[in-house]
Formats: C-alpha cells, sequence, structure tokens
C-alpha cells in the first residue's frame, strides 16, 4: 500500500502508543533505523523503515469497516435484537434518542459492545443484528438504565 509522509508519521506515533514505547525508546529506535531523531526531518523511505520496524515489533494496523448490513439483509443471529430496536424506536418517539435511525443503533452498539470484545481478543460487531443473547442482554440493560434515567429526570 502506498502511503503519504503525514499517513506514515500518524502510523508511526499510533504504533508507538499502540506498542507503549517512551519516548526515550521511540528516539532510539528513529536513531537506529533512520540516523534522524524526528519524522518530520524523514524521507517517505526512511518513514517506511521505521514502519516496518514497528510491525517486526508487533503493531498491527486496524483497519476501519464502514459496510453494515441494513436490517433487511441481515440475519438476526437472536430474538433479542428485535427488543432492542423496538426500545431504541420508543427511545427515539419520547425524545430521549435525537436519531433513531438504525445507523444510529448500530453506532451505539458498536460503542457498548466492541470495548468488550477486545478486551477478549474477539472480533468485533458491527451492527445490532450479528449480537448474540449475552452481548444483547448487555445492550438491552444499558438502553433501560439510560430510558430509566431520562424518565426519573423528568420527575425532578
Amino acid at each position: 500500500m502506498r502511503y503519504t509522509k503525514p499517513q506514515l508519521i500518524k502510523l508511526i506515533h499510533i504504533a508507538k502508543h499502540k506498542l507503549r514505547i517512551d519516548e526515550e525508546t521511540y528516539r532510539l529506535i528513529l536513531r537506529n533505523e533512520t540516523g534522524k531523531n524526528s519524522c518530520k526531518e524523514m524521507t517517505i523511505v526512511e518513514l517506511m523503515k521505521v514502519f516496518d520496524h514497528f510491525e517486526r515489533s508487533g503493531f498491527k494496523r486496524m483497519v476501519k469497516r464502514k459496510y453494515s448490513p441494513v436490517s433487511s439483509v441481515a440475519k438476526v443471529k437472536h430474538d433479542i435484537a428485535l427488543k432492542i430496536r423496538a426500545l431504541w424506536i420508543e427511545m427515539h418517539k419520547t425524545g430521549v434518542v435525537r436519531d433513531g435511525s438504525e445507523d444510529a443503533l448500530n453506532s451505539f452498539v458498536r460503542n457498548v459492545v466492541n470495548p468488550i470484545l477486545q478486551q477478549q481478543n474477539q472480533p468485533i460487531v458491527l451492527n445490532v443484528q450479528s449480537l448474540d443473547y449475552k452481548l444483547g442482554t448487555i445492550v438491552l440493560e444499558r438502553l433501560k438504565k439510560w430510558q430509566k434515567r431520562t424518565q426519573n429526570e423528568v420527575k425532578l
């Protein structure tokens, strides 16, 4: 893949963060690989050397997936997805949720479930349809708590 200089610098800094490399070690790696102290001073070839070093050290670049199947196409794994969707629509109608779209629901599901899955080194979830019972229960309970909180705020 071809990268621009700013893209490579960004990837190198992400790799530094993900590999938990301190500043002193980072500068040492830059000097050992290219003889330069800063990414800004390097050419694309030199930046590629540094990036390759980080990949050999264990850095794996994550690719953002932009595909999320629509409801009519995706197969629902468990009925809890239907309950989640119903509660989401109800919350939208009462004004708790600003955006009642499927994309907004899928975004909420990803924000709740994917951090849990990443800790367990499991594949990420793209949408509400791909939830199993266990993960669906977590999402449903979060929505219920959110709904309850907003109802309590209205009463006060």
